[in-house]
């Protein structure tokens, strides 16, 4: 997936400011920095398997034992 690890600072920054612009607590002058909130995060996957998706191999059929054959990340080299 090419997603972001996590949220920018500035996303938060923003999110934050039009939050307290909508929904100003009352009795709160608009100088004061102060939201209150409730988040509720939900996070959902699903994978039902399709005839086109290739079957693994039968259980001990590699040639090479995956410690022979590294990627490191960083690079994209294959260390041997």
């Amino acid at each position: 997936l090419n997603r972001r690890p996590s949220m920018s600072v500035d996303t938060f920054l923003a999110s934050a400011c039009i939050y307290d612009e909508m929904y100003q607590l009352e009795g709160q002058s608009p100088e004061e920095n102060d939201i209150e909130a409730t988040v509720q995060v939900i996070y959902g996957i699903g994978w039902t398997p399709h005839e086109s998706q290739p079957k693994p191999k039968e259980r001990g059929s590699a040639s090479k034992k995956i410690g022979e054959v590294v990627v490191d990340k960083s690079s994209d080299n294959i260390v041997r």
